[in-house]
């Protein structure tokens, strides 16, 4: 089964899709969706994980998960784009830069006391940087490792 889970991210990510600027800027937007339309959901899983107050899930996890969406966003075209490097004397007729490049598959393993914010701050870096993902929510946070795991494929793309 993991192997099948890990194969499918690889063949995923060497389709290429997840590359291009625009699609990953529609995943963010999807998951941005997501924790805004489910929170009331999500705060309902938390408490029953943890306990935690339906007051403190926006101040603990929601709120920096919606501001790293923010700054993905609106930082990701300067983040991909070409950056120029000093040439020398070998390049000196050359366009030197460096690009940006997605590496591959990025495992996600999340964590039981902050189930959300550790595994989708994560999630939000490996879309931005425009690679692959599989995420293992903690399993001793079961409703919101259920819930993570009803959601993510309602609102991102599989790829």
């Amino acid at each position: 089964m993991e192997r099948q889970v890990v194969q499918r991210a690889k063949e995923a990510f060497l389709s290429g899709r997840a590359r291009g600027l625009e699609f990953r800027l529609q995943q963010l937007h999807a998951l941005q969706s997501m924790i805004t339309e489910k929170e009331t959901e999500i705060c309902t899983a938390l408490k029953q994980d943890i306990n935690r107050s339906q007051y403190d899930t926006p101040l603990l996890e929601l709120i920096g998960i919606e501001n790293e969406i923010k700054l993905a966003i609106e930082k990701l075209a300067e983040w991909t784009a070409p950056r120029p490097v000093e040439k020398n004397l070998l390049t000196i007729s050359d366009e030197v830069y460096v690009q940006p490049e997605p590496l591959g598959v990025v495992l996600i393993i999340g964590a039981w006391n902050y189930p959300w914010a550790l595994t989708l701050l994560p999630l939000i870096g490996a879309i931005a940087a425009g690679n692959a993902a599989v995420v293992k929510p903690s399993e001793l946070s079961e409703c919101s490792s259920l819930l993570l795991r009803a959601l993510l494929p309602r609102y991102l793309d599989k790829v």
